[in-house]
């Protein structure tokens, strides 16, 4: 899949956001959000959520019901001046990761750095395998297929439609 074309504002977003409001939706039909550390792959213009084994609630729901999104509303941490609210809607798939992949090494460090109290967990090499094998086991990947940025985070406005285009 090709990379997103998105205006620097909203790239910076996702990108840099610690964390962001998942949203799948239940078998009862039933919308249920979960804050969640996402992870952008740039390079394929998909934003990567994962799921422990023990804890894997977000993955069937997003199984059976695809359409998910993203909320980003929350900048602390960031390090971003006046960052937009973003809004991402868009379809998931999910896969079980059993090996190191091109984005779970980069992922990992984007969690230690988000996260550095996890760094006394991960100190050792043997914990750092069980960390991605435990904490990155079940992959979604989300595709935007709708974006909707609130300048200023000001969730009372109007927001901007950002254009979903994928380029080579």
């Amino acid at each position: 899949m090709p990379a997103l074309s998105l205006p620097p504002d909203v790239e910076a977003v996702i990108r840099d956001f610690y964390t962001a409001e998942f949203t799948t939706v239940n078998k009862k039909g039933q919308p249920i959000t979960w804050p969640t550390l996402t992870y952008y792959d740039q390079a394929r213009g998909r934003i990567i959520i994962t799921a422990s084994v023990a804890f894997p609630v977000k993955t069937y729901n997003a199984r059976r019901h695809p359409q998910v999104s993203l909320l980003y509303s929350d900048p602390v941490g960031a390090k971003l001046s006046n960052p937009p609210g973003v809004l991402v809607q868009g379809d998931a798939t999910v896969e079980e990761v059993l090996e190191e992949n091109e984005w779970s090494i980069p992922m990992f460090q984007t969690s230690v750095r988000r996260q550095p109290e996890s760094r006394k967990y991960i100190s050792n090499p043997l914990a750092q395998k069980l960390f991605t094998f435990y904490f990155q086991r079940i992959a979604i990947f989300i595709t935007p297929r709708r974006i909707l940025a609130w300048p200023g985070l000001d969730f009372n406005g109007t927001p901007r439609e950002i254009e979903v285009r994928h380029v080579e």
